[in-house]
């Protein structure tokens, strides 16, 4: 089954379960999620991987190799990463989810091409907070540059 499809059904089957929580309480939920997110990015900025990981569900079964990757990117590039959108999908008495755009940059003048994921973003209780559990990337946008070559869409 391919990621995407994978998380489809992820959506889905979140979406089907009855949810008993008012408007205030999802609104609440909403705030805290988007600051999981962004607290995990702050860290992301200050190249610190393990303020980065604190918001990762340690159970996460991307856990691992997302710690991995982080040590990588702090090593090979200065980049910088920021929520241009967020909007919040729905949760059952387990997992929540919301679809994020994160935009990364690089400094003026690297290899590196800026971009904007578009994420599915499933998140996890671990000790009654809410973390990141996995991830999804729907699509990612390349900013143009005059003399770069873009990689495909």
């Amino acid at each position: 089954m391919t990621r995407t499809l994978w998380a489809a059904v992820q959506v889905a089957v979140l979406l089907s379960l009855p949810v008993a929580a008012g408007a205030a309480d999802d609104d609440k939920l909403v705030a805290t999620l988007k600051s999981v997110v962004e607290d995990n990015l702050r860290a992301y900025d200050a190249e610190d991987a393990d303020g980065a990981m604190r918001s990762v569900h340690t159970r996460s079964p991307q856990y691992d190799t997302t710690k991995a990757a982080l040590a990588e990117q702090f090593q090979d590039f200065d980049l910088s990463a920021k929520i241009t959108g967020f909007n919040y999908v729905g949760h059952d008495d387990e997992f929540a989810v919301a679809r994020v755009k994160i935009q990364v940059e690089g400094p003026s003048g690297s290899v590196f091409v800026n971009n904007t994921s578009d994420n599915l973003i499933l998140f996890h209780q671990e000790g009654g907070i809410w973390k990141l559990w996995t991830d999804d990337i729907l699509g990612v946008d390349f900013e143009q540059r005059i003399g770069t070559v873009v990689p495909p869409k």
